[in-house]
C-alpha cells in the first residue's frame, strides 16, 4: 500500500460531512453497531480492555468516544479516583454519552468534551490510556490523528484502538462482502436513503469508508511512524476488526 492509499477515503468537505452524518444517525448508532459487527462489538471493547493493562486510578481519554460505550469499559476498568475523558466532534453524540452515562453506576464520571482528533485540546503527556473506536477511517489525516494519541500520552503510557478492516482469506472476504451489502441495505431503515451534504447516505458512507482503508501491517506502519516503536495488532472475527496496541 502506498502513503497515498494510507490516508483512507479523502474528499473536500470529509470533515463536515462526517460530522453531519454522525449527527445524522446518533439516534440509532448503537443500533446499527450491534448489527454491523454481528452482535460482536462489546467482545471487541472488552478484549481492549484487556490489552489496556492495570489503569486502576489513572487518567484516561477516549478520542471520537461517540456515543460513549468505549469510555463506560475504560470507567469501570480504572475505578475510583481515576479521570476519564471522552472527546467527540460531534456534539450529538457527546449529548447521548451523557445521557447514558446518567443510567448507568460508574464508579467515576466521565468528562465530555468537543473536540478534534487531529488537535487535542490537551498538554503533551496528559494520559496513561488513550482509547479509540471506529474513528480512523472519519478522519482527514490519519496519521495526524495517531501522532496526536502518541503526544498526549504520557510516558509508558498505552494506545489501545479498534478500526474495522477487511478479511485477508478470500473465502472468508466473499461471505464478509455479501454481508456488507446486506449493512447498506438494512441501513435504508435508519437513513432512509437521504443525501447528506450533497454526498452519500450515512451508510453508504459508513461501509464504503472501509474500502481503501489502511489496516493490518499498513495501520501498524501509521503508528510505528508516530512513535510507537512496539504497535502491534490483533485480529478478530476472523479478520472484520483489528485492534492496535502500543506504548509510549
Amino acid at each position: 500500500m502506498t502513503e497515498d492509499q494510507k490516508k483512507g477515503v479523502q474528499f473536500e468537505g470529509k470533515e463536515a460531512y462526517v460530522k453531519d452524518v454522525f449527527t445524522e444517525i446518533a439516534e440509532y448508532y448503537d443500533e446499527m453497531n450491534e448489527i454491523m459487527s454481528m452482535h460482536m462489538v462489546q467482545g471487541w471493547h472488552k478484549f481492549m480492555m484487556k490489552k489496556a493493562g492495570d489503569i486502576s486510578g489513572k487518567k484516561c481519554l477516549d478520542v471520537g468516544t461517540g456515543t460513549g460505550e468505549i469510555a463506560f469499559h475504560v470507567a469501570r476498568k480504572a475505578g475510583s479516583g481515576s479521570t476519564v475523558v471522552g472527546v467527540d466532534i460531534t456534539p450529538r453524540m457527546l449529548e447521548l454519552a451523557a445521557r447514558k452515562e446518567s443510567g448507568l453506576d460508574l464508579p467515576v464520571k466521565i468528562e465530555w468534551r468537543e473536540g478534534d482528533a487531529l488537535d487535542l485540546d490537551f498538554p503533551d503527556g496528559s494520559f496513561d490510556l488513550v482509547t479509540s473506536g471506529y474513528m480512523l477511517r472519519n478522519v482527514t489525516d490519519i496519521q495526524k490523528a495517531v501522532c496526536e494519541m502518541y503526544r498526549v500520552l504520557a510516558p509508558g503510557g498505552k494506545v489501545v484502538v479498534a478500526e474495522l478492516s477487511k478479511p485477508d482469506n478470500k473465502l472468508i472476504r466473499f461471505f464478509y462482502d455479501i454481508y456488507m451489502k446486506r449493512i447498506k441495505k438494512k441501513g435504508r431503515k435508519y437513513d432512509k436513503g437521504k443525501v447528506i451534504d450533497g454526498r452519500q447516505p450515512a451508510y453508504d458512507w459508513l461501509t464504503a469508508s472501509i474500502e481503501g482503508f489502511p489496516y493490518g501491517e499498513d495501520m501498524v506502519a501509521i503508528f510505528r511512524k508516530a512513535g510507537f516503536e512496539d504497535a502491534r495488532f490483533y485480529v478478530k472475527s476472523f479478520g472484520a476488526v483489528n485492534i492496535y496496541v502500543g506504548s509510549r
